[in-house]
């Protein structure tokens, strides 16, 4: 086997084997409702829609955000049609595309300076660096992973001068993610740099053409809407003194993956030029440009690997707002270039003593990156997981106490939940709310639910009402307000106000047993048994295992002397539960009832 072919399919073999304890993870937030809960890629005959169809059809998020990557989606739907619902599946797709990425970038490197050592080493370390966990664990990640391919892949056939093939390889990347779009504008500075004509720049610029027709036609549009983020809401100042420390941030990133985190809500805005962290972004990429310029000549990778880096973050440096400030999947494609740069300085570096350490630190900082890959992996295994390791490094992370909140919930832990949720509301130091408003009514909907289970009813209603205030639509919410004044006008024996209340949450909601049932009770407090027990059947028949509405039939039919009905509920009762005692006892009472005759 020639040397170059080993060598990188070994850095596709370490990519994969770093990231093979991702395989046992599971779906995570956005992989619910865009791949495990999407009708769309539940089937291969609707691949046709993808391709005529928002990225976030069929999903929650249909209205507020407009994207296009129908070769992403058909992926998945490619994925589904063998693993159904097993995520192990659409994990291993994700392992090995990157392992594929790691091998082009071998190639790319290869191609662009025919250097066998400087590709691998940048192979090598773009394989095992730490900020590529969440592009490659969250499997809608592989937007970042496909489009990584395509760029890679179209550049290097693009390279080797096959400029049509170059542009259908593109025309993918760009249909996996509108990222890919900054190919055209590397292989412009790369014609200028080795002189080239500039009409080796038609054909990507086609296919860059071709993809913002069919995306107008498919979105009504080119640019992406219902991302703004926090950034669209502020002066343009704060946002240019942001988007440079952004820059930064991105840098520290890169050289040490550590304290990653999902989400970065946390992260300060800068207002002015003389915030510390803005001048040290600057001065930290002058020191990078200026280096990288200085030894042009001597290792032209250097300057490369920072122009690439440079140019495919500017689609996520918020010129144009998008949702987030930062996002470690947004340097999945622009650590292709960093690693280059890294992989570049050794070669730069004159004196051979100087080089052998500059080697050292590499190979270094490379076992380091795997390290932090490894253990990332683990974090990302579960929803749990991550927002506990998340919460961890950033206890006022709203994002982080929002999800480990919904799980406390879930697992009726109500003291865990109600605290993250009020933290989550509390602590929000950039108005992370403003921009997702229906989470926000679901805290209030979810503290309401804390509240009416503890039986505090004035301060439910509280939370619902103020949950309508922030998404009136849910059905849920408005049918659980009016139940919950049932309940509060029921416990202070003002039972006709409660019949009302109870008969509203039926008029939001009829298909739902507790408002049934509670209208019952009612008329059973105001001695009406024969309006009680129609709602009591109404809430068996929504609810057949419900003991209580059994035994409050059976009081209702007692009361009336209808004992055989009676008896007949009780036992329905004691069939579901066995050892309940009111059951039994009032079985026992209408049995021994005079004019009771045994059925």
């Amino acid at each position: 086997m020639k040397a170059p072919l080993l060598a990188s399919l070994l850095c596709g073999a370490l990519a994969f084997a770093l990231h093979a304890n991702s395989l046992n993870g599971s779906f995570l937030f956005d992989d619910k409702p865009l791949v495990l809960h999407n009708p769309l890629i539940r089937s291969v005959s609707s691949i046709p829609r993808l391709f005529v169809s928002n990225y976030w059809a069929q999903t929650p998020y249909e209205k507020e955000v407009l994207l296009y990557r129908p070769i992403t989606m058909t992926s998945f739907a490619l994925d589904h049609s063998v693993w159904k619902d097993n995520p192990f599946g659409y994990h291993l797709t994700n392992v090995v595309v990157h392992a594929l990425v790691t091998v082009l970038v071998w190639w790319m490197v290869w191609e662009a300076l025919a250097s066998f050592w400087l590709a691998t080493l940048s192979s090598a370390l773009f394989a095992v660096h730490a900020v590529h966990t969440e592009a490659v664990n969250m499997i809608v990640g592989r937007t970042e992973l496909l489009a990584a391919a395509g760029v890679l892949g179209a550049g290097w056939l693009w390279l080797r001068g096959k400029d049509r093939l170059s542009a259908a390889v593109l025309l993918l990347a760009l249909l996996s993610k509108e990222s890919a779009a900054t190919l055209p504008v590397l292989l412009g500075l790369y014609v200028v740099w080795k002189r080239q004509p500039w009409r080796r720049l038609v054909f990507p610029a086609l296919a860059v053409l071709c993809y913002a027709g069919m995306r107008s036609l498919v979105l009504g549009g080119i640019v992406s809407s219902g991302q703004s983020g926090i950034l669209s809401r502020l002066d343009l100042s704060t946002r240019l003194w942001t988007m440079v420390k952004a820059f930064g941030y991105y840098v520290g990133l890169l050289v040490a993956p550590v304290r990653l985190s999902p989400d970065y809500p946390d992260f300060i805005l800068a207002t002015t030029l003389w915030d510390p962290s803005v001048l040290a972004a600057l001065g930290g990429i002058g020191v990078i440009v200026l280096v990288s310029l200085v030894n042009r000549q001597r290792q032209p990778g250097l300057v490369m690997g920072v122009g690439w880096t440079a140019i495919t973050l500017l689609p996520v440096a918020n010129i144009i707002p998008i949702g987030a400030i930062i996002g470690e999947r947004f340097l999945y494609l622009p650590s292709v270039g960093w690693c280059l740069a890294l992989a570049s300085f050794p070669l730069a570096v004159r004196a051979r003593a100087l080089q052998r350490i500059a080697a050292a630190v590499l190979v270094g900082l490379g076992c380091w990156w795997a390290g932090l890959s490894w253990q990332r992996n683990g974090e990302w295994r579960s929803d749990d997981a991550l927002w506990s390791a998340t919460y961890r490094e950033y206890p006022t992370n709203v994002k982080a106490a929002y999800h480990l909140a919904e799980m406390a919930f879930e697992r009726q832990a109500y003291d865990r939940a109600e605290a993250l949720y009020r933290q989550a509301i509390v602590v929000d130091p950039h108005h992370v709310w403003n921009a997702n408003r229906r989470s926000l009514a679901n805290v209030h909907y979810k503290l309401g639910m804390i509240h009416q289970i503890r039986g505090r009813y004035p301060e439910a209603g509280d939370e619902y009402r103020t949950s309508l205030t922030f998404d009136p639509d849910p059905v849920e919410v408005r049918y659980a307000y009016q139940l919950v004044r049932g309940l509060h006008l029921a416990s202070e024996k003002r039972y006709g106000e409660a019949i009302a209340a109870y008969q509203d949450a039926i008029a939001v909601d009829p298909a739902r047993s507790d408002a049934h049932y509670n209208l019952g009770l009612a008329y059973l407090k105001l001695e009406q048994p024969e309006k009680a027990i129609g709602p009591f059947q109404r809430a068996l028949s929504l609810d057949p295992r419900s003991v209580d509405a059994h035994i409050n039939l059976g009081n209702a039919f007692a009361f009336l002397g209808r004992y055989p009905d009676a008896e007949a509920a009780y036992e329905a009762a004691l069939r579901l539960d066995p050892h309940s005692l009111i059951a039994k006892k009032n079985l026992e009472t209408v049995q021994r009832a005079p004019g009771h005759r045994h059925r």
